[in-house]
Parts: structure tokens; sequence; C-alpha cells
């Protein structure tokens, strides 16, 4: 690969609003347990004590998705050729250690922050950003419920500002790779549409739905002398 094939050339802004259309829990982590605690607490914004959603989870189910109905496989692709990989990039696995690094990732995912509106909403009708929701087993024989746990979860109807950010390089315009990624990244918010975000997705979590993504163009261009950032109309 020449050095002027990895130049940036253009950086695209993805927007939308993901609706929670069901309960939606990721989990978080505590410092310490207290009588009464919730057993399994989401993760929040350590500030202001609102749940988010991290960009990590929202960029791991879409590849994730991607590849199951793509490829037919739960693992990470490492192959460095296929759209996923050069939109979502690829490492060295155990599977490939002798190999060079192979792909540079082009999809930036923003943490989902709730929106205003959302959070005003939820505190005037329940006081708080989150539901307790209790679950337990029930044992088959006697019809008997045990093991009870509480988990908290954001509820349904909250809603949350999402940012994607697609890097073009010199290669990409070359190969007429931007329609591609852009429909990989609709398709992929596709499958979690009809799947789920977040844990217990199986049991009625974490269904969602997505407004249509609004695009931001911006061109890379380089004069000889300076290098600027340009919104393109």
């Amino acid at each position: 690969m020449e050095d002027n094939e990895m130049i940036l050339k253009k950086i695209i802004v993805l927007k939308t609003k993901m609706k929670l259309k069901s309960g939606l829990r990721i989990g978080g982590a505590k410092d310490e347990i207290k009588i009464g605690d919730i057993d399994n607490p989401i993760i929040r914004d350590p500030l202001t004590k609102v749940p988010y959603i991290p960009g990590s989870s929202i960029k791991g189910k879409m590849r994730s998705s991607l590849e199951i109905a793509l490829k037919g496989s739960s693992k990470p692709c490492s192959c460095g050729i296929c759209p996923i990989c050069k939109l979502f990039g690829a490492g060295i696995t155990d599977d490939d250690k002798n190999k060079e690094y192979k792909e540079v990732s082009r999809l930036i995912v923003r943490d989902s922050f709730m929106t205003d509106a959302s959070q005003k909403l939820l505190l005037n009708f329940i006081g708080d950003y989150i539901e307790i929701k209790k679950e337990n087993i029930v044992d088959r024989v006697k019809g008997s419920a045990e093991h009870p746990r509480t988990l908290d979860r954001i509820p349904a109807g909250a809603e949350f500002e999402c940012e994607f950010i697609l890097r073009i390089y010199q290669k990409d315009i070359n190969e007429k790779k931007e329609k591609q990624y852009l429909s990989y990244i609709n398709l992929a918010l596709d499958l979690i549409k009809f799947t789920y975000l977040g844990g217990s997705g199986t049991r009625g979590y974490g269904k969602v739905e997505f407004t249509t993504l609004e695009e931001e163009v911006y061109e890379i261009l380089d004069d000889g002398e300076f290098v600027k950032i340009e919104k393109k109309s």
C-alpha cells in the first residue's frame, strides 16, 4: 500500500436519535456493595448519574450483527479485505500472530447521551433516570420463584443522541467505497432494530429504533501549503 493511499480526504458525520421501545441495560460497576443495593447496576455518568450508552457497546453490536448476517460467524473477522474489516478495522488475532497489521478502523462511534427532554420527562414522572426490575428463577416442578434479584434499566421511551464519524481515505475514493460503507452502517442499525442492544435481549430488553441518519460532509483540502477542513454544502 502506498503512503498517499491513506491520506484522509473526507469526514462524514452521521447523526440519529435512538428511542428505546423496551427497557435497556448495559451493566456498570460499583465500588462497594451496600445492604438493599441493586444487584446489577447499569453504567452511568459518574458526575451527573445520568445513564449513557458507551460507543463501544453500539460499535460492537453493529459489527457482530453484520458478521452474523453476512458471514455466519460470531467471531470478529480479521481478513483485512472485506468491507466489514475495512469499516471496523482488523488487527492481529491469536490465529494470525505472524501477520502484519492489516486495516485501520474507518468508523468512530461516540458515546450516546440521553436527550434533555427525556431526562426531564423521567425525573418528572418517576423521580429518577432508571426503573427497578425484579427477576427470579422459577422451579419447573414446584412452580415457586427462587433466587430473586433486582436490576435497574433505562425505561422504554427514553431517547439518546447517537453520532458516528466515517473517515474516507484516498484509497476509498479510488475504489468508490463510500456508498458501500454507508450502506453497511445503515444495515447494521437495521439489524440492531430487529434484534436488541445491551443485555438480556432474549428476555425482552433492549428493543430500539433509529431515526433516519442525517449527514454532514467535510472535505480535507490541501493546497500544497496548508490543509483545511471545509464543510460541503
